[in-house]
């Protein structure tokens, strides 16, 4: 794995529009925003939101969702993806400093991290993060958005990764993410985006052009260069429990549609050249 301005304005995916309080009749009536057909994902997709559906948002990300998806059961699988992401972002980013973890739920890329020796931090929606985050980590994470990242310059951030997070943040602040990446003084970023419309959650789908334009306008560039030699890295698309290993393929071809590196869906890498 060796590592080899725009001002138009952003293209977005054209929806039918959506009346403004379509949504807000369900927000309070809504006593487990958990409940299977709860939100309707699919009317909130790829718009600004309400601050009721936001508020719902933050309810749906408490300290039941990590659990949920077994982000705090310290699971060898999980263990594993952690490690392979650092490695990655290395290869290609190489030397990542301080590093902030963007949508860092439970805390498992941060816990890898700082006991692989690096510097790593992270921030998350979920109101009750320092309930359920790892123990060893709780002073080294905060509660924030996207769009309101709850740190400074003066932190001292080299390097920003954001794994399986975007593709969940309403894209009012999302589109705020590049300018306060800009303003901590972020180098570099890696992140994983999904265009998968049918997990719960994923109410931001975009295609490679528009986060080409979005990360462009605060200076981030793709680096497609090394797009090539990664073609033929292996990824862990998933866990063997009866030999307890992970099991490996290339990484293009794993996900529905298939993952791909500086693509979405996929690994994206930006370097901040202006």
């Amino acid at each position: 794995m060796d590592s080899p301005t725009i001002n138009q304005p952003l293209k977005t995916v054209e929806l039918p529009a959506q009346p403004a309080t379509s949504v807000d009749h369900w927000v309070e009536g809504c006593a487990d925003p958990r409940a299977e057909g709860a939100i309707p994902w699919a009317t909130m997709r790829n718009r600004p939101l309400t601050l009721r559906e936001k508020q719902m948002l933050r309810r749906f990300y408490d300290g039941a969702y990590p659990v949920k998806s077994e982000y705090t059961s310290r699971h060898p699988w999980h263990q594993e993806i952690a490690r392979w992401r650092i490695q990655v972002a290395q290869a290609v980013l190489g030397d990542l400093g301080k590093t902030l973890d963007a949508g860092c739920a439970a805390g498992e890329l941060v816990r890898i991290g700082r006991e692989s020796g690096l510097n790593f931090w992270g921030f998350d929606l979920c109101p009750d993060l320092h309930e359920v985050c790892y123990p060893s980590i709780v002073d080294k994470v905060r509660i924030g958005s996207l769009g309101h990242v709850p740190f400074s310059k003066a932190d001292g951030f080299k390097t920003v990764v954001s794994y399986d997070v975007i593709e969940h943040s309403p894209i009012d602040e999302l589109e705020l993410f590049p300018s306060e990446l800009k303003r901590l003084g972020v180098e570099q970023v890696a992140c994983i985006i999904s265009t998968d419309t049918l997990s719960e959650g994923h109410i931001t789908i975009q295609d490679t052009g528009y986060y080409k334009e979005l990360f462009g306008t605060a200076g981030y560039r793709l680096l497609e260069e090394f797009t090539e030699s990664l073609s033929h890295v292996p990824g862990p698309i998933g866990w063997n429990s009866e030999t307890e290993q992970v099991i490996w393929a290339p990484y293009k071809l794993s996900g529905l549609p298939p993952n791909g590196w500086n693509e979405a869906p996929g690994y994206l890498f930006f370097r901040r050249e202006t």
